[in-house]
């Protein structure tokens, strides 16, 4: 491999370590859950639908399959606008952190702060509200927030990647001009 200076060799070897580690720091942030957990975690819905939905209903109206005449007290009903114009962000997400006898209110709902992520629970309040007909701003706001460290992890992952495609073409291209110039040495006539 004498096609290379050993100072263009440190770079590239450089360039492709630091590469690795940025795309295996990449990649390692889209398998902090297991493959089962991913299905329910694609979407605030789909979380809710898997952790919530057993007691609050698919559609939040407190009518889950968990849901009998005997429990007390009743799972919430999320469509409850009244009630939900009441409840602020901060008293939901510690309820599904902490768990609804945080808030004072049943033992019955479990804490989901070690099970979830604090961006998915903040997204599930969004959905939560959602449910209802109140139209207030604090949940758009939210939403809009959420989207945009969507886009900022999905703009790091894309550099990355678009980073490690051009060492490569890179690279390839100094090995290629190294084999033309090899060529080229031993057409010529001497």
């Amino acid at each position: 491999m004498g096609y290379f200076s050993i100072g263009k060799k440190i770079i590239i070897l450089n360039s492709f370590v630091l590469l690795s580690a940025l795309c295996g720091i990449a990649t390692a942030q889209d398998f902090d859950v297991s493959p089962r957990e991913q299905v329910f975690l694609l979407s605030a819905k789909k979380t809710f639908e898997y952790y919530c939905s057993p007691c609050h209903g698919a559609k939040g109206k407190g009518d889950g399959t968990f849901f009998t005449i005997d429990l007390k007290p009743k799972p919430r009903n999320f469509l409850d606008v009244e009630y939900m114009k009441k409840r602020t962000d901060e008293q939901l997400i510690k309820s599904i952190t902490d768990g609804s006898k945080a808030v004072d209110k049943s033992n019955l709902c479990p804490p989901w702060g070690k099970t979830l992520s604090e961006k998915r629970i903040k997204e599930l309040v969004v959905y939560i509200r959602s449910l209802s007909t109140q139209k207030a701003e604090k949940p758009v706001v939210a939403a809009k927030e959420i989207v945009a460290e969507v886009k900022k992890s999905s703009a790091f992952k894309s550099s990355v990647r678009w980073l490690f495609l051009v060492v490569i073409t890179l690279a390839l291209a100094i090995g290629a001009i190294g084999e033309w110039k090899k060529l080229r040495k031993e057409s010529l006539p001497r």
